[in-house]
């Protein structure tokens, strides 16, 4: 890896903290790798051998059981992500890319050497895994105590703002994705798309407009977000 990869990683949360000698060693052992689009990372129940971090692109993370199939995450920012390998050497999950996509592949004997020799990267997992638990816990409340609908309008207000709130966004990736990803099959999707058209939300093709915060807020029960 050249300097410029060096920077890109030391910006990295997990990273920064990494004394310059150990962060060195880990950039000699890691591998940084180009993936096309929906290529399978790894499966689920698979050994790990690395960790693997987001460095461009987007990676879904899924489960799937017979003709059922449920995505509990996308990622799309720089981070690592699947951190629980790091602890039993097994993938909860299926992963694989949603585009074209940078990752950094670090052993995880070389992230074990660093669990035990620094303790500010082992504070670092901490942190991360902490944060991935409040996610999956925020995730499953969302799950019990909205409606698909809700969901909906939750998911469409939360990109738009990170979009810069500009009330026009592209979707970030397939329809298909975001039902499976929002809990619902893709013909709910497709009417509870139609529905939100009452409430200023359009649709053509991937791109989404909303003209009425407000409303969709209220549909979401977002005054409930802090309870």
């Amino acid at each position: 890896m050249n300097k410029t990869d060096a920077d890109r990683v030391r910006s990295i949360r997990l990273f920064k903290s990494v004394s310059d000698a150990s962060l060195s060693a880990l950039l000699k052992l890691a591998a940084l790798r180009h993936f096309p689009a929906r290529t399978p990372l790894f499966n689920e129940g698979d050994r790990a051998n690395s960790l693997y971090t987001l460095i461009n692109g987007s990676v879904e993370l899924f489960s799937e059981r017979h003709d059922r199939r449920s995505t509990f995450a996308v990622v799309r920012s720089m981070k690592p992500f699947v951190l629980t390998s790091i602890v039993d050497d097994l993938n909860p999950m299926s992963a694989r890319t949603l585009e074209q996509s940078d990752l950094m592949l670090v052993p995880l004997k070389v992230v074990h050497g660093l669990i035990e020799t620094e303790p500010a990267f082992a504070r670092a997992i901490t942190y991360e895994l902490a944060g991935a638990f409040r996610s999956i816990i925020e995730d499953f409340k969302n799950d019990r105590l909205r409606t698909s609908i809700e969901r909906l309008a939750e998911w469409i207000l939360r990109c738009d703002q990170d979009a810069g709130g500009t009330g026009h966004f592209v979707l970030p990736y397939g329809k298909r994705v975001l039902a499976s990803h929002l809990g619902m099959a893709p013909e709910n999707l497709s009417r509870n798309l139609a529905s939100l058209a009452a409430l200023g939300v359009g649709v053509r093709g991937r791109q989404i407009s909303l003209s009425d915060r407000p409303a969709l807020a209220e549909l979401a029960r977002l005054e409930h977000r802090s309870a």
